[in-house]
């Protein structure tokens, strides 16, 4: 054979890798185990959709019809899209779901479903645009992000919601390789001046803001 020339590639079709198989396995899984919860739990028909939807990526992954090019923005959008999921079916018994009635449910709703499109937007991106592979899994980052939810869970009932939110951001953004202290303070507090501003002043949510002595 001459220099230069690279051989064709033999068996046209599907073409199941073992990432991509056992990736596809877990993501399919995942989704029928939301699905299930959707069914269990009233008015939640956008939530069986995008369950149902996740679930049939899953399985036309493992099978080999879904081509994965960029294998971490593919699976990263499908697992960022499960957590809108999760949230819709969570708050779908909350009033203000329906129609243009605000309520405690409707903030969720918005956010819930701006989340979901980023995310599909992004799943997306990895079947047709080339990406990097996934690379070894790092706990730092997820794990901080997950003790500052747990801290804002524990801290907003004694300390307000403008020392959670704030603690909460600064303890997430730790475990970023790249944090500056000035800039995190800075996103921190706009970060707490947003939350202030759209839930207890648009929407009127019964929030306390300081500590109670």
């Amino acid at each position: 054979m001459s220099e230069g020339v690279t051989p064709s590639s033999k068996g046209a079709g599907f073409q199941i890798r073992t990432h991509n198989l056992i990736g596809g396995l877990i993501v399919a899984v995942l989704g029928l185990a939301l699905l299930g919860y959707a069914l269990y739990t009233p008015n939640t028909t956008i939530a069986r959709v995008i369950s149902a939807l996740i679930a049939l990526t899953g399985f036309a992954t493992a099978v080999g019809f879904v081509p994965v090019h960029a294998p971490r923005d593919f699976y990263g959008g499908l697992v960022l899209l499960m957590l809108p999921t999760l949230a819709l079916i969570a708050s779908a018994e909350l009033p203000g779901q329906r129609g243009f009635a605000f309520g405690p449910g409707t903030a969720p709703r918005l956010f819930s479903m701006i989340l979901a499109a980023l995310c599909a937007a992004v799943a997306v991106g990895g079947v047709f645009a080339e990406g990097p592979p996934i690379e070894k899994y790092k706990v730092r980052g997820p794990g901080l992000v997950i003790i500052g939810i747990l801290c804002f869970a524990a801290m907003i009932r004694p300390l307000g919601v403008v020392p959670a939110t704030f603690l909460a951001f600064m303890i997430s953004i730790l475990g970023s390789t790249e944090m500056r202290w000035l800039e995190s303070l800075i996103a921190a507090a706009a970060m707490t001046l947003f939350c202030v501003v759209l839930f207890v002043y648009l929407l009127g949510l019964p929030f306390q803001l300081w500590p109670r002595f």
